[in-house]
Order: C-alpha cells, then structure tokens, then sequence
C-alpha cells in the first residue's frame, strides 16, 4: 500500500498551477528549490529527471549532496549549466534571497529558450512596489521593519524574510531575463483552496 501524502494549500495549486501553465514532459529537466518537503518525492515520481536542493551553506560545495543527500544550491550562484533546464519551481525562496534581483537572472540563465518559472512570494496584492524589510549591507543585516522568521526545514531558528513583493516584481522578473511573467489568482471551495486571494507566478523565457 503506497503512503498518503498529506500537502497544504500552497503545495496543492502547485500541483494544480503547474499541470497547467507549464508545458514539460515525462522526461523534462525540472529544478525545485526544496528538497525536505513531500512535494519534491511527489513531483520526482512524475519527472525522474527532476533535482531538488536546500541552502546548505558551506557545509558542501554548490552541486554537492551532504551525508543526507540533500544537494546544496545558492539562488544566486546556481550551479547548473546555461540553459540546461526546462523548468525551474520556487516556492517561497525569493523572499529569504537579499540579492533577488540576481537570483532571477540566474533562473533565466540556467532555463532554456521557451522554458519557464513557476515561484510564490509574500505578495502585496495592493502594492505596487516591493517592501524592503531587511537588507544585507557590508557583510550585516540591517533590519528596517521588525525582524520576520519562517519556517525553515533546515533549521529550527527559521530564516530571515528580507522582503514582501508588490507588482514591480512582474517587470523586474522581465527585466532579468524573461520574455512574459503574468500572476495566477487561484480560489476554489472544491479543491479546497481557501483563504482569500492566493497567488503563483509563471514565467516564461
């Protein structure tokens, strides 16, 4: 008897999201920006070609496993060849990256031609612009809103939110590399996606 697996709300509009804007194959190379999470066994039976990775820091080399098997990846310096990947899905990475604007580029680098990007954020649905919590400044943190920890499968002190995104991150995401970026508003009392507005993001190069 195969194992229930059991996701929350994010994890399955992922599922749903990603089944329908994405556009890749049984054999499509597919990056997931996790690896301690039920989503990644789930999606690694469907595309076997699929990596997944934590920040492991400089416990490993970039590209490496650590005695867990968890391979390690930096948003900001991945390792993977250029445009060597159909797929690349984050979910709620960005957010913990004080250079976000580099991690994009990076996940446009790494995507082939027609490839494409599916991320979530804390998003400010009313925002235009992006709100900046803490920033990384001559090797410290300088916080400018109240310090905000999430969870964090790697660490149990959680992991620093360095900022929320409004709308400027559609053409900031353009900016770095892609040709289109749209948001996806997702609500359904059938497949169980409560809450309010909840959003995903897509991408295409």
């Amino acid at each position: 008897m195969s194992a229930v697996v059991f996701f929350n709300n994010r994890a399955r509009a992922t599922v749903h999201v990603f089944d329908m804007e994405m556009e890749v194959y049984p054999d499509s190379e597919v990056y997931l920006m996790e690896q301690a999470s039920p989503l990644y066994p789930f999606l690694k039976a469907r595309f076997p070609r699929l990596v997944g990775s934590e920040h492991l820091g400089d416990q490993v080399p970039l590209g490496s496993l650590n005695s867990c098997g968890f391979r390690n990846e930096d948003a900001t310096h991945l390792s993977f060849k250029t445009e060597s990947l159909d797929a690349v899905v984050s979910l709620d990475v960005f957010e913990h990256v004080p250079d976000f604007l580099n991690a994009f580029q990076e996940c446009a680098r790494v995507l082939r031609r027609g490839g494409r990007m599916l991320w979530s954020v804390p998003f400010i649905n009313g925002g235009a612009s992006n709100l900046i919590r803490a920033r990384f400044v001559s090797g410290r943190i300088e916080h400018i809103e109240p310090p905000e920890y999430h969870a964090d499968p790697m660490s149990p002190e959680g992991v620093l939110c360095y900022q929320h995104f409004g709308w400027e991150m559609l053409e900031q995401i353009r900016s770095a590399g892609f040709r289109d970026a749209y948001a996806v508003c997702y609500f359904s009392r059938e497949f169980g996606y409560l809450g309010g507005e909840q959003f995903l993001f897509v991408a295409s190069k």
